[in-house]
């Protein structure tokens, strides 16, 4: 097991291949300006923002996962607004709430099975 979000798991055996890519972690922090008369505004550290996450998913039935399955459990976490408990490699990251998912539809079978889907997913921490 890589990691999980909620009740998804990322792994990868000789059966089945569910992983992300191409992830990005920004910390940020809050600053105030307070405007100063004919001089520079003066700077106060209000404290931690929210941490933010993006990665992308690709879900392949070739490698053994139900593409469309997969993407409504994250489809319904965020139209929820489900809390979510991130582990990575088997640490805590604390929970996140899905912001924005994106669905790319890349391989449709003749018989119109889904077999390929790309997804971009924005998480927020949830404090």
């Amino acid at each position: 097991m890589l990691a999980t979000l909620g009740s998804v798991v990322f792994e990868a055996s000789s059966d089945l291949i569910r992983t992300f890519q191409d992830a990005q972690h920004t910390t940020s922090a809050r600053w105030s300006a307070h405007e100063i008369i004919q001089q520079k505004p003066k700077q106060e550290f209000g404290g931690p923002g929210l941490r933010t996450m993006t990665f992308a998913i690709r879900l392949d039935a070739a490698l053994g996962v139900d593409p469309l399955a997969e993407a409504k459990v994250l489809r319904t976490a965020t139209e929820t607004g489900e809390v979510l408990p991130l582990m990575l490699a088997g640490e805590p990251e604390g929970d996140w709430i899905v912001k924005e998912l994106a669905e790319s539809w890349r391989h449709v079978s003749s018989a119109g099975l889904i077999r390929i889907i790309d997804l971009s997913i924005s998480l927020e921490e949830y404090a």
